[in-house]
């Protein structure tokens, strides 16, 4: 093989060594889970005006082989496939969250991972194997790099893992897929404006667009196409543009039952500050207070309290507002895709509530981050004083949603998209996905 940088190798090694046999019981029934979930989650975001853009884009490109976009039959290219399906999974906020050294969403990549496996007519087992590769690949280098201090996104782990995940899935030798995975270094440092202040559609955008980067370099990768020998540790490579370089990841273990499943459609970071709002309104028995104080970790802080967050126009902003999450659960008593209409996030008295809100910094809860990701809310309502701590919120490695659970996520997002008389069937096929004979046949299945 080429020589190419350590974690280059390490990564492509992995890619092309693991099997359906490494993959232990409880990595396979999480990656099975983060399946369903992101099906779900897609059919969520299926209707949505970001969706729409892409759907129609992808519906006027054709290419061979071609893939399925999810739901509506139609056949297009690969990487708009990709594109489309990733964006479905992506548009609710909803799908899981890894956070270590780096945050980031690694169930991002299974939608593009099973456009090629579509393409390709993969077997159910053998598309598993390559979606368990790309999860791996994206969860471990939120491990062993830190971006977002230099102003990336981490949707470049999206870009890295979907190069891996598609490169496994076209059957690519280690130096094609070292080739893939170095063409989606280079070119794939998405900048973190992407999730910061006011936010647009491209929030979910920025992730899909990464996977369909990584699809198209593994596609060419597998003609002859090459990259740098170095793209992570070469001074003129991401080391030189991250302040501390990538460590090589080891792979030892799977990530795929340890990312955390939200139960909100909203920002990891805010899960907990939710749970604890539910809980004061219950508390207050109707009686809305007069001030309210939630502290947290600093990385929620940052990401979901600037000053920003207190003006929220549009869903994009406010399933990351810490401020309105908070002040939506008070007044509604819940926090599902219906509080993040344009009527909703106008009202003037969820919007006189958020101006009620400080939201702090706690340096203990920061030091515990991200072992525990908790939050606490204090508040004051006709002279009584009121608190609840939310250590981890339900979704959480420590707290895992059950496998009722997730079901019960799949059937509320499922609910006036697919027919009640299909969701069982759906379900079946998705917990046994790896005895689906052809790809192509299973996506066929979810045509509405």
């Amino acid at each position: 093989m080429h020589a190419v940088d350590a974690v280059t190798e390490s990564i492509a090694s992995y890619a092309v060594g693991l099997t359906y046999a490494d993959i232990t019981p409880d990595a396979l029934q999480g990656i099975k889970r983060r399946l369903l979930d992101s099906v779900g989650c897609a059919l969520g975001g299926l209707h949505s005006e970001p969706v729409s853009i892409a759907r129609t884009l992808a519906g006027a490109t054709q290419g061979t082989p071609s893939a399925r976009v999810w739901f509506s039959g139609e056949r297009t290219t690969v990487e708009m496939a990709a594109f489309a399906n990733a964006l479905m999974v992506r548009f609710l906020d909803f799908n899981d969250t890894y956070m270590v050294r780096e945050g980031g969403h690694p169930s991002d990549v299974i939608a593009p991972t099973l456009a090629v496996a579509d393409a390709v007519a993969l077997s159910g087992r053998d598309a598993l194997v390559a979606v368990v590769a790309a999860f791996e690949t994206s969860a471990s280098l939120s491990e062993v790099e830190r971006l977002a201090p230099s102003n990336l996104d981490h949707s470049l782990h999206v870009a890295v893992g979907s190069a891996v995940g598609a490169s496994r899935a076209m059957g690519l030798d280690r130096q094609q897929t070292a080739h893939a995975i170095a063409m989606t270094v280079t070119s794939n440092t998405s900048l973190k404006i992407a999730r910061d202040g006011h936010l647009s559609m491209w929030k979910a955008g920025s992730a899909a667009n990464a996977a369909k980067n990584g699809v198209f370099n593994a596609r060419l990768a597998a003609l002859g196409m090459t990259g740098p020998d170095d793209p992570f540790l070469a001074p003129s490579g991401l080391a030189g543009v991250i302040d501390e370089p990538t460590t090589v990841p080891t792979f030892e273990g799977f990530h795929t039952h340890r990312s955390s499943l939200k139960f909100f459609p909203a920002q990891y970071n805010a899960q907990a500050a939710i749970w604890a709002a539910l809980e004061l309104r219950a508390q207050l028995n109707g009686v809305m207070p007069d001030q309210i104080s939630v502290t947290s970790y600093g990385h929620a802080v940052r990401s979901s309290a600037d000053p920003t967050k207190w003006d929220v126009r549009d869903r994009e902003t406010a399933d990351h507002s810490l401020p309105y999450l908070v002040a939506i659960a008070l007044v509604d008593g819940e926090v599902t895709p219906a509080q993040f209409t344009d009527e909703r996030i106008a009202d003037p008295a969820v919007r006189a509530l958020i101006a009620r809100i400080s939201v702090s910094e706690d340096v203990e809860m920061t030091a515990a981050f991200p072992g525990a990701q908790p939050a606490r809310i204090m508040a004051t309502a006709n002279g009584r004083s009121f608190e609840v701590y939310i250590p981890n919120s339900k979704g959480h490695e420590k707290n895992p949603l059950s496998d009722a659970e997730v079901e019960g996520k799949f059937r509320s997002l499922a609910r006036g998209v697919l027919p009640d008389a299909r969701v069982d069937d759906v379900l079946a096929r998705l917990w046994a996905f790896d005895g689906e004979p052809d790809v192509r046949a299973w996506a066929a299945s979810l045509d509405l």
